[in-house]
């Protein structure tokens, strides 16, 4: 069973290099906490990847799109007004119903993709490593160390410039305490 231990950190850059070294010797950092976003930091701890926010807008405004001109071809349809020897299906016309749902469910969809991946709203607490002083001016790196890594990480935390080093209790543990009377 892995241990859990929480390195407190007053210098986003002790902070980024204790990641690199913990992360060069293949330990697993869970999770980095920080006052203010810090971009090198995030992309250390959660990699790089591409947002899916926008392929769901892209499918929101293709989606738009193709309803907005199968609204205006539908009512072309049932309520056929001829207009000095106009044709019923004029497709510019259409071109302003369709952009405008293209923008409108583009939008719509958006919002819901930022939604439903940010998990908002959010109902869970913090995780159990996260301090309040890690949003105010201290930063946190949560690390995962297998059996007898133990002293490495806290080496390697201490080495870097870490303020405080904290073992943290299991979950299990936790909810052994509250069962005994």
């Amino acid at each position: 069973m892995s241990t859990e231990l929480l390195g407190v950190f007053d210098h986003p850059d002790t902070t980024v290099a204790a990641v690199r070294n913990l992360q060069s010797k293949g330990l697993q950092v869970i999770e980095a906490y920080s006052p203010v976003p810090h971009e090198e930091l995030h992309q250390l701890v959660r990699g790089k990847h591409p947002s899916p926010v926008r392929f769901i807008t892209f499918v929101g405004a293709i989606t738009g799109l193709v309803s907005g001109f199968a609204l205006a071809l539908w009512s072309s349809g049932i309520w056929e007004l001829v207009v000095d020897g106009k044709p019923v299906y004029s497709l510019m016309p259409f071109v302003v119903v369709g952009f405008e749902f293209l923008i409108l469910l583009g939008a719509l969809f958006t919002l819901g993709g930022l939604l439903l991946l940010a998990r908002l709203p959010h109902r869970k607490f913090p995780s159990r490593a996260y301090r309040p002083a890690f949003s105010d001016d201290q930063f946190g790196v949560h690390v995962a160390a297998e059996p007898g890594q133990e002293e490495e990480v806290r080496r390697v935390l201490a080495e870097t410039g870490a303020i405080e080093v904290q073992a943290l209790t299991p979950p299990s543990a936790i909810q052994d305490q509250g069962a005994t009377p």
